[in-house]
C-alpha cells in the first residue's frame, strides 16, 4: 500500500518532468541582443542562468544582480556578446519593423525607442517614442497586426546629430510592462546610424533648373549699318561717281569742236539712293551727273555751230 507522503513525492517527481512554458513574447526579427560571457561576468551567473533558460523573460526573474548590472537596459545584455551581422545599417528616418510573437499574453503598455547606451545607466531617449501601445499583446481579441509587425521610423538626423555612428553606441529597444508593472520586459537591436551622403541628382536638378540664358541678340556688324536703299549692300567699298565724258560734235569735216567736261571729285558719300547689287558696289550717278553735263555740252556745241552758220 503506497503511503499518502509517498504519493506527494512521486506527484512531484511528475510535475518536474514537464517542461517549464517560458517565455511572454519575443522578438523575432531583427536579432536581439543575446547573454554571453560578458554578460555573465557583469550580471553574475545566477542572472545568467534565468536569461539563458528563459531569454524572453522578465527582468525581476533575473534576481540577484551583480553592482554593475543594468537590467533596465537591454535586460543587461551587453555589446561585447553580440555578433558584427546583428547591427542594423540605418539611416536618420528611415522606416524599421520589428517582428513579434506574444507567447503568453496579458496585455500592458509598451513602446519602442532609439536608445543612446554611452551615457551609462539605462541609457537616454533620442527624441520622442517611436510607437506607443496602451494594451500590447492583449489577453483577448488576438494579437493585433500592428503589434505582431511593429512599423516604425526612426529619428530625423537634426535629432540623431552625431550619435549612434558607432556600432554599440545605439539600440533600438522594445519595453513592455504589465498593468501593474510588476513584471518589465527589455529587448534591443543594435543600430549603426550612418550619415546621409550628399546626393549627386539635386545638384543636376539645380543646374537644369536654373534660369535659361537668353540668346545673343547681337546683329553683325554688317546688317547693323544703315541703309535704306531697296537693295542691300554688304560691302564698305566707297561709292564712286563715275567719270562722265561729254560727245564730240561734229560740224563739218573740216571744222570740229571738241568739248571735255571736267571730272567731278570722287564721292565717298555712303549709298541712300536706290541702285543694283553688283558684287558688293554700287555705280549710282549724284544729282546734276551725266545726263546734265551732256545737255550742257549739246547746247554749247550747238550754239557755236549756229554761229559759224550764220
Amino acid at each position: 500500500m503506497v503511503s499518502s507522503s509517498s504519493l506527494f513525492y512521486l506527484s512531484a517527481a511528475l510535475l518536474s518532468l514537464i517542461p517549464a512554458v517560458h517565455g511572454h513574447a519575443r522578438v523575432t526579427s531583427p536579432p536581439i541582443r543575446t547573454p554571453g560571457n560578458a554578460f555573465q561576468q557583469q550580471c553574475g551567473t545566477p542572472s545568467f542562468q534565468s536569461v539563458t533558460s528563459d531569454p524572453t523573460g522578465h527582468i525581476e526573474e533575473q534576481e540577484p544582480f551583480n553592482a554593475g548590472c543594468q537590467p533596465t537596459l537591454c535586460r543587461g545584455m551587453l555589446f561585447q556578446d553580440q555578433p558584427a551581422s546583428n547591427v542594423q545599417q540605418v539611416i536618420p528616418g528611415q522606416a524599421m519593423n520589428m517582428g513579434v510573437d506574444c507567447t503568453i499574453p496579458h496585455g500592458g503598455p509598451a513602446n519602442v525607442s532609439l536608445v543612446d547606451t554611452t551615457v551609462g545607466g539605462a541609457g537616454v531617449i533620442l527624441g520622442s517614442f517611436l510607437a506607443t501601445f496602451s494594451d500590447f499583446c492583449p489577453t483577448s481579441g488576438g494579437t493585433p497586426a500592428d503589434q505582431s509587425n511593429i512599423q516604425f521610423n526612426l529619428p530625423s538626423a537634426n535629432v540623431i546629430g552625431s550619435k549612434c555612428q558607432n556600432a554599440g553606441d545605439c539600440v533600438v529597444q522594445l519595453f513592455w510592462a504589465t498593468p501593474d508593472f510588476s513584471q518589465n520586459y527589455y529587448y534591443c537591436v543594435d543600430v549603426k546610424v550612418n550619415a546621409v551622403q550628399a546626393s549627386t541628382t539635386t545638384s543636376s536638378t539645380t543646374s537644369s533648373s536654373a534660369t535659361p540664358v537668353a540668346p545673343s541678340t547681337t546683329v553683325p556688324a554688317v546688317v547693323q549699318a544703315e541703309n535704306t536703299s531697296t537693295s542691300e549692300s554688304f560691302s564698305s567699298t566707297p561709292i564712286i561717281t563715275p567719270t562722265l565724258v561729254a560727245p564730240t560734235v561734229v560740224t563739218t569735216p573740216s571744222s570740229m569742236v571738241t568739248i571735255t567736261t571736267t571730272s567731278p571729285t570722287p564721292s565717298t558719300t555712303s549709298n541712300k539712293s536706290t541702285g543694283a547689287l553688283n558684287g558688293g558696289a554700287f555705280a549710282t550717278a549724284t544729282t546734276g551727273g551725266a545726263s546734265g553735263l551732256l545737255a550742257i555740252a549739246l547746247v554749247v556745241g550747238l550754239a557755236q555751230v549756229y554761229g559759224q552758220v550764220l
